[in-house]
């Protein structure tokens, strides 16, 4: 039983759960994999709370996991990347399995054999480091934009998370275009607003 811890953003929830939905090898509805899903958006904006000392969403995320647990969730995933801040935390308080995205990036990286990668995520996730640090480990080098290009990022983000697919859209594909110029093998779609839909050059 998979359990979804979303909500941040809600699109990026019901994405993922199309991907896992459309990539499951099922012939009828009953060999679907099941899923609960906590989709919460009042989870306070993971963002603000580290790059602004705003309200800290551990609680709310501690509390979603254990609404999941106790729906009988066996393994938990969390379709946001900057939240990834806190997985060690959720980890320490899980019962079951949870699935971090940074790993699974980079163990597909190293099974790419990728070595240079470019990165777009949000001001947090990238000055957090939790990608950079971790493919620096691997030998990697993780490429992200400069400011200019980071500022045009996130309000290509946000647009999405307003529900403007087609205006982030235009403003996220000038951000991944300059990263693959500047020598990226792969583009990592670092925020689950983006991820697979947005960009239209290969990854």
């Amino acid at each position: 039983m998979l359990g979804i811890l979303g909500g941040m953003g809600p699109l990026a929830t019901v994405d993922f759960m199309q991907k896992v939905i459309a990539l499951s090898l099922a012939n009828s509805d009953q060999e679907h994999l099941p899923m609960l899903v906590h989709n919460v958006p009042q989870i306070p904006d993971r963002s603000a709370c580290i790059l602004q000392g705003g309200k800290d969403p551990l609680p709310s995320l501690l509390q979603g996991l254990k609404r999941l647990e106790n729906a009988g969730a066996t393994c938990i995933v969390i379709p946001c990347n900057t939240a990834h801040y806190w997985f060690g935390a959720l980890q320490a308080h899980s019962t079951v399995k949870m699935i971090s995205i940074i790993d699974v990036v980079c163990q597909e990286l190293v099974r790419r054999g990728i070595t240079n990668v470019g990165l777009m995520a949000t001001n947090t996730t990238v000055a957090a480091g939790v990608y950079k640090q971790r493919i620096g480990a691997l030998g990697g080098e993780c490429q992200v934009p400069d400011d200019l290009a980071q500022q045009q990022l996130m309000t290509a983000i946000y647009d999405i998370k307003a529900g403007r697919p087609e205006q982030g859209s235009r403003g996220m594909q000038m951000v991944f275009d300059g990263l693959l110029a500047g020598g990226a093998e792969a583009v990592i779609l670092g925020c689950t607003e983006m991820a697979g839909k947005h960009c239209t050059a290969a990854t």
